[in-house]
């Protein structure tokens, strides 16, 4: 006989389902659960609630989206570092109306991951999905930066209390809250050899397992594959590039060694124009990185060869993906970025630092091509690589795609995450038609 899992998420940010429900603008974060969300919901095993923070709320908020319902608990945007007593209230009054049989945290990188933790108090029912670990992460935030921009503040730092040494101070304290929300759940749930090594320090007792992330649709669809044919000749696209992590300096620094070889290369950089100076307005809203960025550009005359496309819905990104040679992931740290992921399942040559669970991802010189994270000549000599073989971009591309295809496989994927669930709580889901 079939039970129905009565499973409670909670999430970093408000999933495009809700923000339909609730008619708000949707976010470019966070896509991949859109997919997990929708498979799960309509399971008939599964009932399934959502939690997000709702910042600028004093009291949750409820409603139901198509397929599940949903929580917004309230937050505070300029308190992420600290713990709010406050939303471990929410959490016990959300978790009194729901009943969960199995809390299932997605990311501890912030303070509510330890505040629903605590509320549910049942570790053997607990689960925390690794995203990032802020913890692992602050130590890697400088990327290598000069020790005088570290130090520096812009207008808009000072106004705002903050340069770049306090946000590396800013993650080590939400990494000691980070640290207490993962020794609170007895099941880790990952899908690299770096977020295994790096939780199983924090709390070696917890179970761990393992289940893949699922893409944003668009990314599985044969007519979205990317071609040699049909992209712009000799143009790389970066996800993204706000602050230092990302390595948006670091590919800067390789742009002039590939522009000897390809002088029409271009760069495209998904995100806000951090560099934008054109205005009084401009500098004032400028932080201490993206001055460094401006420096840079000037510096090896790059203003006309890179391209800030700002923020970019799913079809948006999907088609800078497609339009673009090569896409690069210069990050100094990161776990599994969904970014080649994406790249990956539209058959794209990838470029990626060696750094955190890449290599659980992609075979180096079969599905993409790593480098010392470090080490921008090396960067540089990479993308020449795909730009100058149109044989090898297109068989790596070929070979990410087959693997990416199987890493993000949906319906494999969703089952893993019921067999999961039922393992946790010793009940049996219904699966459906």
């Amino acid at each position: 006989m079939s039970d129905q899992i009565n499973v409670l998420w909670v999430c970093n940010v408000m999933l495009p389902q809700i923000a339909k429900a609730m008619h708000r603008p949707g976010t470019p974060i966070g896509g991949w659960l859109e997919g997990l969300a929708e498979d799960l919901g309509s399971c008939p095993g599964v009932r399934l609630t959502v939690c997000f923070p709702f910042y600028g709320t004093p009291e949750p908020v409820k409603g139901r989206a198509k397929l599940f319902d949903y929580y917004g608990f309230s937050g505070n945007l300029k308190k992420l570092d600290s713990y709010d007593p406050v939303q471990e209230q929410q959490f016990r009054r959300i978790i009194e109306e729901t009943k969960p049989d199995l809390l299932h945290i997605f990311g501890t990188e912030y303070p509510h991951a330890l505040a629903a933790a605590k509320a549910f108090g049942r570790p053997e029912r607990t689960m925390v999905h690794i995203q990032g670990l802020a913890s692992v992460y602050a130590l890697h935030f400088m990327a290598d930066l000069p020790f005088p921009v570290r130090r520096q503040y812009t207008f808009r730092d000072l106004i705002r209390g903050t340069n770049l040494e306090k946000q590396q101070k800013g993650f080590m304290k939400r990494g000691v809250l980070e640290k207490k929300a993962i020794r609170s759940c007895g099941h880790i749930l990952g899908r690299t050899d770096w977020d295994k090594a790096c939780a199983g320090q924090i709390n070696p007792k917890a179970v761990y397992h393992v289940n893949q992330e699922t893409l944003r649709r668009s990314f599985y669809q044969e007519e979205n594959r990317w071609s040699c044919e049909d992209c712009e000749k000799y143009s790389i696209f970066l996800s993204q590039g706000s602050y230092p992590i990302k390595g948006l300096h670091y590919m800067l620094e390789a742009m002039p060694l590939i522009r000897r070889r390809y002088p029409k290369v271009r760069l495209y950089v998904a995100g806000e124009d951090i560099s934008r100076d054109q205005s009084l307005k401009d500098r004032l809203r400028q932080t201490a990185y993206g001055r460094y960025i401006c420096r840079l550009l000037d510096r090896y005359g790059l203003r006309q060869s890179v391209v800030f496309t700002g923020f970019l819905d799913e079809e948006g990104m999907c088609r800078r993906y497609r339009d673009s040679h090569v896409f690069v992931c210069p990050s100094s740290i990161e776990n599994s970025p969904n970014s080649v992921g994406e790249a990956m399942a539209l058959g794209m040559p990838v470029v990626c630092a060696d750094m955190g669970g890449v290599k659980s991802m992609l075979a180096h010189e079969q599905e993409g091509l790593l480098y010392q994270v470090n080490a921008p000549y090396m960067l540089a000599d990479s993308v020449c690589r795909i730009f100058a073989d149109r044989k090898l971009a297109e068989e790596m591309g070929s070979r990410a795609r087959k693997r990416a295809m199987l890493t993000h496989d949906r319906e494999k994927n969703t089952r893993q995450a019921l067999e999961i669930y039922e393992e946790l709580t010793g009940k049996s889901a219904a699966r459906g038609d």
